[in-house]
């Protein structure tokens, strides 16, 4: 076995003081959005983040509005902020759109809810109004968009592991006792590979990129853990995204 960490090179590593909740990418522009989340105090914030050049926009941003918050879309200069009529509420209701340089505030909707996010436009509806009846609006300046129909449906570029059996496992990745399912993603030569091991009765997430019978980088990506956690890991393009401790977004180029 063999391990070579210099052929990947890390993009990014940024720690949050609140758990990683959502993220969302726009591959067009290198950008990556986060909400994080400290559930204890019931404080929801966001962050902005060039992946290509690991710089940060801006960081754990909270917004003083009298809803509950969630991520919804990135374009290439705003944040799309999507509200909910009351906290814990299924019911979306409010939309704020933010300068993805300094979380100033560029226009709001607060009587209107959002349905989808292309980087063509939004579709919305009044909540007050039954049955729904959707119109799009322009995510830059929050104007109504004429030619709806004309909208389009980008594909969505971020690929998540597939699950796999033991046995695929390759005989020269050392382990432990696997629990459960491990994850698989291969692109061109490379193989990234997450799973769950048991040591001295403490289960561990592991992830593992290799090249061929050289390894190219090994993480634990949470220890000490009770219960199995979901994947924690996507690439975009040729770029690597994980979650190490649930608060920390870490990001290589393979």
């Amino acid at each position: 076995m063999n391990l070579n960490k210099s052929k990947l090179r890390q993009i990014l590593s940024e720690k949050f003081d609140g758990i990683i909740w959502k993220i969302e990418m726009n591959d067009k522009f290198g950008l990556m959005a986060i909400e994080s989340r400290i559930i204890d105090l019931k404080k929801t914030s966001f962050t902005v983040m060039n992946y290509h050049t690991g710089e940060v926009h801006f960081k754990e941003k909270i917004f003083q509005e009298p809803w509950n918050l969630n991520l919804a879309y990135i374009a290439q200069k705003n944040l799309i902020i999507k509200g909910f009529d009351q906290h814990e509420s299924l019911e979306s209701k409010g939309i704020i759109s933010v300068n993805i340089l300094n979380a100033e505030i560029l226009w709001a909707h607060y009587n209107l809810s959002l349905n989808r996010a292309t980087d063509e436009g939004l579709q919305v509806y009044d909540p007050r109004i039954n049955p729904r009846r959707y119109s799009w609006i322009s995510h830059i300046n929050g104007e109504s968009i004429l030619d709806s129909e004309k909208v389009n449906y980008p594909r969505e570029p971020v690929l998540f592991p597939e699950f796999i059996q033991q046995s695929e496992i390759p005989d020269f990745l050392t382990r432990a006792e696997i629990i459960g399912k491990p994850s698989a993603l291969s692109l061109e030569n490379h193989t990234i590979i997450c799973f769950h091991e048991k040591i001295t009765n403490k289960i561990q997430q592991r992830l593992l990129v290799y090249q061929e019978d050289t390894i190219l980088l090994d993480e634990i990506l949470i220890r000490d853990i009770q219960k199995l956690q979901p994947e924690s890991f996507f690439m975009v393009n040729n770029y690597l995204f994980y979650i190490r401790n649930k608060n920390e977004i870490v990001s290589y180029f393979v």
